[in-house]
């Protein structure tokens, strides 16, 4: 009986453990030790609409743009055709400007800073998480950035992923009351203590509001990305009454859009472009009160939340402007600029709230974008940005060089980038900012690796800077055309990273191309030697020729008749050069047109004669010494799989 009642209670017990082990890792992969994110979205990525009418407010919607447009053009057509009087400005903008006020009066605001349209309002706002979207079809259709918000969800799971949406018309101390609202709401859902925040363009200005006006207890990580929270240079400029058109930023403009410099010649070829701006100049030099008084400041003069874009440098000369031309009374005015100047008090005061925030333990970091056309519509229009803010507020106040330009040469040092455009020395805080090259304003994409960066910052559980990850350094590169995040130092070539390029490079690519193993987001970006998003053996022939000094690890060659002649004047005459280097000079330049060639004619369509031709100019090879015998034979196996394919290619 004792033997029986003995197994009997092991049995339990063996029971008890399986069931527990069972039980615990299913209770674990349900709850994420991460604390819940708040992403806090940026000026409309929430559209406006009149709630009783479930008509668009803001983004205008096309028939109300179209309308618009109608409305004006017959009095443009006229301007056009007149002998542009003070009586012809005018006239149209006794014509105009009504249509133009009706296209933005359901966002207006009244002249003391309060919504002019209380039924106007958000589409939806839901404060549950991404967990519960499925119960909203609409919230979950008009989320703001799915690409982003998977990304997180990934990380913390669906159930603690929040998204904000921003109703810019307010003042950002009345959005910081809502945030701390739903702070409390997502501690209250999952008995946590802290929440992670992240500020996305205009989102970066109302979390700067919260972190002045209810500490950090409450927060574990900051992140600002493409965020405005220090204003914007050209929005300062507009409410200083410094409105310009920038041809050039124009046709910059227009290249980055459509990817190519043909739109904006075409438009360039036609002088119309200069007709435009110059009609643009005459009329605000006619009229620039009227513009103001009648149109730009009913429309968003005032706007508390949009005053918050007018950085601090700007900000009084800006209210001494646009207050001088205000229809108001001065209970009005007064009004307004109590709203508008706890803000500016903020923003004075972010980089020592956010120090404060760090001292206390909470994890900050910043990113910012660069080398994008910013709106060619002021005098500011030069500075690079991300096509919305400018990189010098992003960044909280990097040097950076104008659009398209350098910085000035001798400019070094740790924060400065490889390509010279920025100086993140001067930043808040620069062992905490990350800058990303052509990628544009909030264009999330988490096909590869991009969103990687933003999850990582947003759940770090410890401070963490540009040294943290060799992922992800300082200055980094977004390819638009594979949508990957690489070191913007990034050695092409150098397939494993190890700092040099090599024949275990051309390896690992050729078997990807074969199919037998494969490669890494980041891994295929540095083996895409001739930049065209696809892997071959084009790459793998490029990444030898690095190896064997026959080509620059960028993969870029250039050719010019003065270059080729040279190059052969060296060789032959022995000039003040090196023999051998004049010859690899040479086989450089002849392998660039021979490049160009097949180019123009493509790839299987290249005359052979020509083809034969140019290789029969190119210098054969010198032997390789005998300590380099292994990789010798490496090079010539690798020769021999390349040639190989590309003659069944060409068959």
């Amino acid at each position: 009986m004792k033997k029986r009642s003995l197994k009997k209670t092991v049995s339990l017990l063996l029971a008890l453990v399986l069931a527990v082990t069972l039980i615990v890792p299913s209770l674990a992969a349900g709850k994420s030790n991460q604390n819940p994110v708040l992403v806090v979205t940026g000026f409309s990525e929430y559209p406006l609409v009149n709630t009783a009418t479930g008509e668009a407010a803001f983004p205008p919607s096309t028939d109300a743009i179209v309308n618009t447009v109608t409305g004006v053009l017959p009095s443009l057509m006229t301007l056009l055709g007149s002998g542009k009087t003070q009586a012809d400005y005018d006239a149209f903008c006794d014509a105009a400007l009504p249509v133009v006020n009706a296209l933005f009066e359901p966002i207006a605001c009244n002249p003391d800073g309060s919504v002019k349209h209380p039924e106007v309002g958000l589409a939806y706002q839901y404060p549950e998480s991404a967990a519960e979207y499925g119960k909203n079809s609409e919230a979950y259709a008009q989320a703001f950035d799915k690409a982003l918000l998977r990304s997180v969800a990934n990380t913390v799971g669906a159930d603690k992923t929040y998204v904000y949406g921003l109703d810019w018309r307010l003042t950002p101390m009345e959005i910081a009351d809502e945030l701390n609202e739903w702070v409390q709401h997502i501690k209250s859902v999952h008995g946590c203590d802290k929440v992670s925040i992240a500020g996305i363009s205009m989102g970066g200005v109302m979390v700067s509001a919260y972190l002045a006006k209810y500490g950090t207890a409450d927060i574990s990580n900051i992140t600002m990305i493409s965020s405005a929270f220090t204003g914007l240079s050209y929005i300062g400029a507009l409410f200083n009454g410094g409105i310009a058109i920038d041809e050039q930023g124009l046709y910059n403009m227009l290249n980055q859009l459509v990817g190519s410099e043909t739109l904006s010649k075409v438009v360039g070829s036609t002088g119309l472009v200069k007709q435009i701006i110059g009609l643009i100049d005459d009329l605000y030099a006619a009229e620039q009160d009227r513009l103001f008084t009648e149109c730009l400041i009913p429309g968003f003069g005032y706007n508390p939340g949009l005053w918050s874009f007018v950085p601090a440098d700007d900000y009084e000369a800006a209210k001494a402007f646009m207050f001088a031309r205000m229809d108001s009374t001065d209970a009005q005015k007064a009004a307004l600029e109590a709203k508008i100047d706890a803000y500016h008090e903020i923003q004075v005061n972010a980089k020592a709230n956010l120090e404060a925030a760090k001292k206390a333990g909470v994890n900050v970091a910043i990113i910012s974008n660069y080398n994008s056309q910013m709106p060619p519509i002021s005098t500011a229009s030069a500075q690079t940005g991300d096509q919305v803010i400018e990189t010098v507020h992003t960044s909280a106040f990097a040097t950076c060089a104008d659009q398209g330009k350098q910085l000035p040469e001798g400019t070094k040092g740790k924060y400065v980038s490889p390509d010279r455009m920025i100086d993140a020395s001067t930043c808040w805080f620069p062992n905490e900012t990350w800058f990303i090259k052509n990628m544009q304003h909030v264009g999330f994409d988490d096909t590869q690796n991009q969103c990687d960066l933003y999850v990582w910052l947003m759940t770090t559980q410890k401070q963490v800077t540009v040294q943290s990850n060799p992922d992800f350094p300082q200055f980094l590169l977004y390819n638009t055309e594979t949508k990957v995040l690489s070191p913007l130092s990034l050695l092409r070539g150098d397939v494993n990273f190890d700092g040099i390029v090599n024949l275990v490079d051309a390896r690992m690519v050729l078997r990807h191309v074969r199919t037998l193993s494969t490669l890494s987001a980041l891994a295929k970006e540095a083996a895409d030697m001739d930049g065209n998003a696809h892997l071959t053996h084009t790459d793998v022939q490029m990444i030898m020729d690095t190896r064997a000094g026959l080509s620059t690890a960028s993969g870029n060659k250039t050719f010019s008749a003065d270059s080729i002649k040279g190059a052969v004047s060296d060789a032959v005459n022995g000039g003040t050069s090196d023999s051998n280097d004049a010859l690899d000079g040479l086989k450089d330049t002849l392998g660039g047109a021979l490049d160009s060639i097949k180019g123009m004619f493509g790839e299987q369509k290249v005359p052979q004669d020509t083809l034969s031709s140019l290789r029969d100019m190119l210098p054969a090879p010198t032997r390789p010494d005998a300590s380099e015998s292994d990789e010798a034979t490496e090079t010539d196996e690798l020769n021999a799989q390349t040639e190989s394919e590309s003659a069944v290619a060409e068959a």
